[in-house]
């Protein structure tokens, strides 16, 4: 038997390499996406000769994304949790209808009805959570329902007609733009402060034996956000940064914090990892879930007033259609484990990106949409696969 002083000896030497097959198992998975990303930009680019890489194709297809962008970053905080919710299209089409309903009919201030979708889309997430954690109801089947009576209920509140049109400040949320000047400043300030932090960790890697090589993993770490700011920079350039792209952007940041820098985000990981080791440590498991669905109902008013806005109108029965399918593939396709217990939200915006980036660029080439969608459940297959066969790697190893 050993000590416990020489369990702890063993611990902390572990640790160290332990930490680093983490490290680079993740930066493997998000260096190939991003490989196999750059490689369906360039088929597009000479498939469509050049159009899919203007600047004109690639904003729209940054708008495209967003929507489907702010679903999956509640479906990764559920997936992670071993929790599926298949009512993120119908709850958004009622937020939708709330918003539409007070500002077009009741004449209700923009911010006053986005205010009250917020407390709505809280009450759905709550609503569901209840279900999950007190009644014991699969989320499968909760949110099965969900998909069905939220999509009912905003036919019956429009009797099946559309309400708009929203008014232009309300808009401006999903069709306007910051001015190229600013945008191209924040692009740089938030590049800096990015790369400041990644100095910050990795000091703090290297201090306690974790990062072996400092100069080489902050290359590592900064080369693919160094590109993407430049990639930026060009599309701001031109227009400036659309207001939906930033909102996506500030909920992803606030989203990845929650995860990866809080208790909570670490009570999730430890519920979806193992939900009765997590138990017999201490953690409320129906707690966390709760808490999780009632920030997925946040996600549904957010994504709901912006899908709603980028139409200026609500479409109670066509508003949302598969969007939690969009999402829960993104989310798959950027990393999270079905299994529980692993997920990243940038993750999920790269395989939200990739996904839009197939719809878009075969629409260029007019491929009728049952081709594109043949195409995705493929892309989405091989996620899968791909995330079954690191699982068992990762046991054997």
């Amino acid at each position: 038997m050993m000590s416990q002083s020489s369990q702890t000896i063993v611990a902390d030497l572990a640790a160290p390499t332990i930490t680093k097959r983490l490290l680079s198992r993740r930066s493997l998975r998000d260096s190939t996406l991003l490989l196999v990303l750059a490689a369906i930009w360039l088929f597009f680019y000479f498939a469509t000769n050049g159009t899919f890489l203007t600047q004109r194709n690639l904003i729209l297809l940054a708008l495209q994304t967003a929507i489907v962008g702010l679903a999956a970053i509640s479906a990764v905080m559920l997936i992670v949790t071993r929790n599926f919710d298949l009512s993120v299209g119908s709850a958004c089409a009622l937020i939708g209808v709330v918003v539409a309903l007070l500002t077009v009919k009741f004449h209700v201030d923009p911010a006053l009805a986005v205010l009250a979708c917020l407390a709505v889309g809280l009450l759905m997430g709550a609503w569901q959570g209840w279900w999950v954690t007190r009644m014991k109801v699969s989320s499968f089947i909760v949110t099965l329902a969900g998909m069905l009576y939220f999509r009912g209920i905003s036919m019956i509140s429009t009797n099946g007609a559309t309400v708009a049109p929203l008014p232009s400040s309300l808009k401006q949320i999903a069709t306007g733009f910051l001015s190229p000047n600013i945008s191209i400043a924040l692009i740089v300030a938030a590049f800096c402060l990015f790369a400041a932090f990644n100095v910050f960790e990795l000091r703090r890697g290297l201090a306690l034996g974790i990062v072996g090589n400092f100069k080489a993993d902050l290359v590592r770490a900064l080369l693919p956000s160094l590109a993407v700011a430049v990639a930026a920079i060009w599309l701001a350039s031109a227009q400036g940064v659309p207001f939906l792209i930033m909102l996506v952007a500030v909920c992803a940041i606030a989203a990845d914090v929650l995860m990866r820098r809080t208790r909570l985000g670490a009570q999730l990981h430890a519920v979806g990892g193992n939900p009765e080791a997590a138990r017999l440590s201490g953690i409320n498991v129906d707690r966390v879930i709760f808490i999780n669905f009632v920030i997925a109902g946040l996600g549904y008013a957010i994504t709901g007033v912006a899908m709603t806005a980028r139409v200026s109108g609500a479409i109670a029965g066509s508003a949302g259609l598969f969007l939690e399918l969009d999402a829960i593939a993104a989310a798959i396709i950027g990393g999270t484990s079905l299994n529980g217990g692993r997920g990243r939200v940038f993750g999920a915006l790269v395989g939200a990106l990739l996904m839009g980036s197939l719809n878009n660029g075969m629409s260029l080439m007019n491929v009728p949409t049952f081709y594109q969608d043949t195409a995705r459940g493929v892309v989405l297959l091989l996620a899968v696969a791909i995330d079954q066969l690191s699982r068992r790697r990762a046991a054997s190893g």
